[in-house]
């Protein structure tokens, strides 16, 4: 397996953009959709920023524990290229729960679609700019096949590229994590130059800044700087010791130095910024809900409920989510670590792919055990580093395959059968676009991520060719961005809680005082109380049904059609 082949510069910078080639277009293309549920959230949390931080109110860029910060600068950003005016109109803050921000966008002639798929945009540069970095880091360790196919599959792989498309926090805190990680390796394994340290703590600095979940890496980042300790024989245990104590140091400081810069919030009350993340964080994970639900941390009632079916899960939603590109590439993977190679640069991969692999399994394990959180891209992190030991495991199958061919051996074989690799990992994402998220496994029996917005943009496709689109009115479940930002009418926000609340008689007054009514069946197992609303209706049928991947998505009902006896039924139930 020594195959491996010394690439000139110029021939390492054609294959860097070969890779660019290769990913960007599937994080760009069509990029506007679909509108997840939870963006229309973030587009309202980042614009308050954007509007906080030029009015110098530094105190109000707090919006979430997680925190997001990184995820309301991709919107400042956004602000900044699509509509710089927004900061002097004297506004103010706008609540991310009501539609009033996309009213004010249009009273001034811009569009909240607009403003989405620039930062969107900008998110995906940033992106594609940390695995340009990455591939510079494995480049470090290991022979260019391997850093080559392990960037990659990670960025084209449907689950992680269905996510990091959306302007959600777990594409760009799963890159950031990885970078961290793999800087740090570089940094013990290839002469501590101090470049590769700045590189791995900034990047776990903005991990923090995007998700409080990535203090997992913490406890990586220790047990790698602990073996460090006893590989290291050329010097006594005490300054070893007080060297990977340094080092610590060093990495955390650079972390804590881009938190504070980054984070305009940190300069006017950090006492309460922490206290808001990490304490809503923990009680989360701990005790289910966030402060203001069970008002204090009351660390005499904190347990780790082990299930193992929450275990089980999330499992599942890994197997369900990943190609079979990824399940024979770590295969590979741990032939290769089962190799009987000694050689020095194989060691040092061989420890990097056990550190990714113990990564990824610590984020199964803690959302896992952890109360509150069910849902398959909180593992992100799990899906990415086991792509990345996939690419790794593909490129030592290839490097296997060079020693006994010489045209796999050659730079042009290599790049072929790579690029081979890479277009079949791509295929099996390309039938969901742009949905890339809902992709399935064709072994399991349901989706990893699914109703989670899909399909509302061609409901409002679908209503928005109707003559006098502009004076219609649509009543849509969970509408808000979803739908509205597609659709030239009115849209009225029919909200998943009325349901809970069992406030039916504000349902059949908005439905009536709509043209049309837009319900989300497929959500009907995740929240079985739209069951309410559906089966008063089960003998209506609709006058569009909007089908994705051959599943029933959304009905349309043309409002007059709705006999006076639904009506009856529902306020009666």
């Amino acid at each position: 397996m020594n195959q491996s082949i010394n690439l000139s510069k110029r021939s390492r910078f054609l294959l860097a953009i070969l890779l660019l080639v290769l990913i960007a277009p599937s994080h760009l293309i069509a990029v506007d959709r679909p509108i997840t549920v939870d963006e229309p959230w973030w587009l309202i949390s980042g614009s308050n920023y954007y509007y906080a931080l030029t009015n110098r109110d530094f105190a109000s860029t707090l919006y979430d524990y997680h925190p997001a910060v990184t995820t309301t600068w991709m919107v400042t950003s956004g602000m900044v290229a699509y509509f710089p005016e927004y900061r002097g109109l004297g506004q103010g803050y706008f609540d991310v729960r009501k539609p009033k921000f996309e009213e004010f966008l249009r009273e001034h002639g811009k569009e909240a679609l607009d403003l989405l798929r620039y930062s969107r945009w900008i998110q995906s540069a940033l992106i594609l700019a940390f695995a340009m970095l990455g591939f510079f880091l494995l480049q470090k360790l290991m022979d260019y096949r391997m850093a080559f196919l392990a960037i990659t599959l990670a960025m084209v792989a449907p689950f992680y590229l269905g996510h990091s498309r959306l302007l959600n926090h777990e594409g760009m805190l799963a890159i950031f994590v990885v970078i961290s990680l793999i800087g740090m390796h570089v940094y013990l394994e290839m002469g501590r130059k101090l470049v590769f340290l700045l590189i791995s703590g900034m990047a776990f600095g903005l991990a923090q800044l995007t998700k409080s979940t990535s203090i997992v890496l913490l406890g990586v980042v220790g047990i790698m700087l602990l073996v460090d300790l006893f590989k290291r024989t050329e010097k006594t245990f005490s300054s070893k010791f007080w060297q990977a104590i340094k080092t610590f140091v060093m990495w955390f400081g650079t972390a804590a130095l881009a938190y504070f810069i980054l984070w305009p919030g940190m300069w006017a009350d950090p006492g309460r910024m922490l206290s808001e993340v990490y304490g809503n964080a923990f009680s989360y994970a701990f005790q289910g809900a966030r402060l203001d639900v069970t008002e204090e941390l009351a660390l005499e009632e904190f347990s780790v409920v082990t299930r193992s079916d929450g275990l089980l899960q999330y499992v599942e939603y890994w197997v369900s989510g990943t190609t079979f590109i990824t399940w024979f590439g770590l295969l590979f993977a741990i032939a290769f670590l089962f190799s009987k190679e000694k050689e020095q640069v194989l060691a040092q991969v061989k420890s990097l792919v056990g550190y990714l692999a113990l990564l990824g399994t610590l984020f199964i394990l803690m959302f896992g055990i952890a109360q509150g959180r069910n849902h398959a891209h909180y593992i992100m992190n799990t899906f990415v580093t086991f792509d990345v030991i996939a690419g790794i495991g593909w490129g030592s199958a290839l490097l296997w395959a060079g020693s006994r061919w010489k045209w796999v051996a050659s730079v042009y074989g290599s790049v072929a059968v790579m690029v081979g690799v890479i277009l079949a990992q791509i295929g099996f994402g390309l039938p969901y676009a742009p949905y890339y998220f809902t992709y399935k496994n064709p072994l399991a029996s349901e989706p990893a991520t699914y109703a989670y917005g899909e399909g509302y943009s061609e409901a409002a496709d679908y209503l928005a060719q109707k003559p006098n689109a502009k004076e219609l009115r649509a009543y849509v479940y969970n509408g808000m961005g979803t739908f509205s930002y597609f659709f030239p009418g009115e849209t009225l926000v029919f909200k998943r809680v009325y349901l809970l609340d069992e406030s039916f008689e504000q349902i059949a007054d908005e439905i009536r005082n709509s043209d049309y009514l837009v319900l989300y069946p497929i959500a009907h197992k995740k929240q079985p109380e739209t069951e309410k609303i559906l089966g008063v209706l089960k003998d209506v049928t609709p006058e569009k049904t909007i089908f994705i991947n051959g599943l029933e998505y959304l009905y349309i009902y043309y409002v007059p059609d709705i006999p006076d006896a639904v009506y009856e039924d529902l306020i009666n139930q």
